[in-house]
């Protein structure tokens, strides 16, 4: 559910900060597709570059919480496997997928008129 929540709010806010330039290219003669196509680029390029940093804090955070459990009694092995690298990358992916859903139905519904007669 985090996943898919900063995914989604991110999508959201991409398309919030740049409502007025995708209507303008709605306006232009671009179809929707191509409108959507260009934020969803966006949104795929930033899933796919956070994925490495997103292990690697994962994996530091594991070793903080192993270093600050280990104790006189008891002591944890830090064992991370493949497979939740690969369960990680598929939820964020996922999340993706579903955001890029609800974010193409804002994109049909997008006002072409109220969006352009807005001043800054």
């Amino acid at each position: 559910m985090i996943a898919f929540g900063v995914v989604y709010n991110n999508a959201r806010i991409s398309l919030s900060e740049r409502a007025r330039e995708l209507a303008s290219l709605r306006v232009l003669g671009f179809t929707r597709g191509e409108v959507l196509r260009i934020l969803l680029l966006e949104l795929a390029i930033l899933t796919l570059i956070a994925q490495p940093p997103g292990w690697l804090m994962g994996y530091g955070l594991a070793w903080v919480m192993k270093t600050n459990l280990a104790g006189e009694l008891m002591r944890v092995r830090l064992v991370v496997e493949h497979s939740t690298y690969v369960i990680a990358t598929s939820v964020v992916v996922l999340a993706a997928i579903v955001s890029a859903a609800v974010i193409r139905e804002r994109i049909d519904r997008l006002d072409l008129v109220a969006v352009l007669k807005t001043r800054d």
